[in-house]
């Protein structure tokens, strides 16, 4: 079953609710009907239907105005979009306990949008996932640090995100425009730990706060929170995320000699110390200067012996080349990286 909080969060999580029941965010939604901009705008009676609809054509109607007139024309969807400029007049609920969304995107865009996504559910939440996870990736490559992953799915969701490990908050972010909701959550977290199952749970906290744990490990787990409900988008982003923090905080801390930036003009300095600042080959980045200089420089050969993607080997020579100031797709930095491999092997 997809539900109208399903829709909503998978093809524009930026809409904004405006009205209406939380409870009946779970309806089923059976297809899309979307207004005309020709009369008559109103589409025929569908049951099940999520109706898009074009702000343009409501005029100076109040929320309670414009679903008193569905119900004349006998419509009753089980949610609507108002879609085009944000209609900022809609500040007063309606009494009507249908959902009303305020988009910014246009009637065409949102209603291909969520009939693409009913058409193939679980294809859309499969490529969702696999993005997130690569950007998830990317950042704790960049940062290794809880804070830096979920701070990026914070973003892309759009909802709060928090992570405990050993019953401690190491990392925790708002939603935009959602700081009140990470300070209920901060204050809470003991409380809300305490009553954790210690799996993978979504809930209602008794403080009004929608909450989805993932367990990362024994004593450490990822949170999601909001005020509204979550949606499966919500779910399997959790999971994803949880993937990269498992992987992190599994890590042993090595220290690490990350050179400084270059000055302009400056001399540049050998690689050796720093292509090999960590024992083994256990360091990604090492790990990729190593396969691009072993592949003469071929990114989309490294990338498969890494076992990656081709972006995330960019991603990394970008960092090298930013930090430490090599390219292995330069010969001379490649034989240097090559040579310090070898004489580190015989060490």
């Amino acid at each position: 079953m997809t539900s109208v909080v399903d829709v909503w969060r998978a093809v524009d999580p930026e809409a904004r609710l405006v009205s209406g029941d939380l409870g009946a965010l779970g309806r089923a939604v059976r297809g899309i009907d979307r207004t005309r901009s020709a009369a008559p705008h109103l589409p025929t009676a569908v049951d099940g239907s999520l109706l898009v609809m074009d702000s343009a054509l409501i005029g100076q109607r109040s929320l309670d105005e414009l679903l008193a007139e569905f119900s004349i024309a006998e419509l009753s969807p089980i949610a609507v979009i108002v879609a085009g400029p944000t209609v900022d007049r809609f500040r007063e609920p309606a009494g009507n306990p249908i959902p009303v969304l305020a988009s910014t995107r246009s009637v065409t865009w949102l209603a291909d949008a969520a009939e693409g996504y009913l058409d193939g559910p679980e294809e859309a939440l499969g490529r969702a996932a696999a993005e997130l996870r690569l950007a998830a990736a990317e950042a704790a490559l960049a940062e290794p640090d809880p804070a830096a992953p979920a701070g990026l799915v914070a973003a892309r969701l759009r909802r709060g995100v928090a992570v405990a490990a050993d019953g401690e908050l190491r990392a925790l972010h708002a939603r935009p425009a959602g700081r009140a909701l990470a300070a209920r959550f901060a204050a809470a977290h003991a409380r809300i730990l305490a009553g954790s199952p210690g799996g993978s749970a979504s809930r209602l906290t008794r403080d009004g706060l929608w909450v989805i744990e993932r367990r990362i490990r024994p004593g450490a787990s990822v949170w999601l929170f909001d005020d509204l409900p979550f949606a499966r988008i919500d779910e399997v982003c959790a999971e994803a995320l949880t993937v990269t923090l498992r992987a992190l905080l599994r890590r042993t801390p090595v220290e690490r000699t990350r050179a400084r930036p270059e000055r302009v003009g400056a001399a540049r300095r050998s690689p050796s110390a720093e292509v090999l600042a960590v024992e083994g080959a256990n360091d990604p980045l090492t790990e990729t200067l190593l396969a691009v200089a072993r592949a003469n420089g071929r990114v989309a050969r490294a990338a498969r012996v890494l076992g990656v993607h081709r972006n995330t080997v960019l991603y990394r020579l970008r960092r090298s080349q930013s930090e430490r100031g090599i390219d292995p797709r330069r010969p001379e930095d490649a034989l240097q990286i090559l040579r310090e491999a070898e004489g580190h092997q015989q060490h």
